[in-house]
Parts: C-alpha cells; structure tokens; sequence
C-alpha cells in the first residue's frame, strides 16, 4: 500500500497520529498540498460512509474534523500555502444545508477560497435556507457553495434553491454543490449550477463564476 492508500485508510480510521505522520513524510518529499488535501477528502468520503452505514456516530464526523484541522495547521506551518495580498477576487458564502452536521469538506473549499484571493463568509453546519439567502443578499457574494455529506439533505438542497427563485435572486448569485452525497444527478434534483468532485473543482467555479479564471 503506497503514501496515498495509507492516508485515505488513516483518515477514514480516524488515526490521528497516523494522519500527521503521513502529512509529515508526504511534505517532505514534496508531494503537492493539494494532492495531500484530496486524499484527507477521500477519508472523509470514508468516514461519511459509515456515518451513513452507522458504523460511527456524530462524534466520528466531530474526530474527522479535528484531525483536519491539525492538517491544515501542518500544512501552514509548513508554509506551504500563503494568503492572497491582492484585492478579493468575490465573495462565496458557504455551508453545511439544514439536517447536515458534518463540515469536513466545507472547511476544505473555505481553506482553498481563502488562499485562493476569495473572502469566505462561512455559516457553519445546518443551515436553514432562509440563512443561506440572507447572508447572500447582506454580503453581496455572488456565488453561495453547499456541501453534503448524506442524503438526507438532498431535499434541503432543493429547497435552498427554491427560496433564492423565490425571491428573485437565482440570475444573480450561482450556486455550487460538493461533498460525498452530491453528484450531476443530485446537481439536477436541486436545481444548482454547478457541482465538485473536489476543492479544486470549487475553487475553479468560483473563479469562473465570479470572472476570473476557469
């Protein structure tokens, strides 16, 4: 099993000290931040299966979340990543939709936007829609970005949508789908713009959404 299994099998095990060791070793052997970053997201994909298989509990998404944190904090120490100086390239505004407690993947795109030169207006996890259109209209952010870690909020998803064409706000603000429970089909169902495989993929639309570069 080469770096990138062990790390993706760690982070779905929940292997704290696992995780870091491997960060460490994959840093210095120069493997790209990103590419670090796409494998935790992988474990987490892991992690959200078994949230949804049972096979962990609430405090399973809360450990994932931490060793995260402790990534990203490797990750900056090591001084791989440094904060766009220029002027904001837009606002996203992003969340977890009603139902959905898990914000592992949301904490991703927000690292990535930030380096990225965007401002992040972050409303944390179970988001009612009617939040969602409120910090929308007093930001001014042109895109809004939703992850979704589990079923159960493909309806919530939906209905965030349905509430900014309700109040005539869908032809200006574009809305991003991610996380393990969304695809092209789920994309569809909620009648967003777009949807990321990854954080890559997010911080392209928003680039492309907001006029910068695809």
């Amino acid at each position: 099993m080469d770096d990138e299994a062990r790390l993706v099998k760690a982070m779905g095990d929940l292997e704290e000290e696992e995780v870091l060791a491997l960060v460490g070793e994959m840093l210095s052997a120069g493997i790209e931040p990103l590419r670090i970053i796409e494998m935790c997201r992988q474990g987490f994909d892991v992690v959200g299966r078994r949230y949804e298989q049972r096979e962990y509990f609430l405090s399973g998404l809360i450990i994932s979340d931490e060793i995260f944190k402790s990534v990203m904090e490797l990750l900056e120490a090591s001084e791989c990543f440094r904060p766009s100086e220029s002027e904001p390239l837009g606002k996203v505004v992003l969340g977890a939709p009603l139902g959905d407690v898990h914000d592992i993947g949301k904490n991703i795109v927000a690292t990535l936007l930030h380096y990225s030169g965007f401002e992040v207006v972050d409303l944390g996890v179970s988001v009612k829609p009617s939040q969602f259109l409120a910090a929308a209209r007093s930001s001014g952010a042109g895109v809004v970005g939703i992850s979704a870690l589990i079923t159960m909020a493909y309806e919530p998803l939906r209905e965030t949508v349905a509430a900014f064409e309700r109040e005539g706000l869908r032809g200006k603000v574009k809305i991003m789908l991610g996380g393990g429970a969304v695809s092209q089909r789920v994309c569809e169902f909620a009648g967003a713009d777009a949807w990321s495989r990854d954080a890559s993929d997010a911080v392209r639309f928003a680039r492309k959404f907001t006029g910068g570069e695809e």
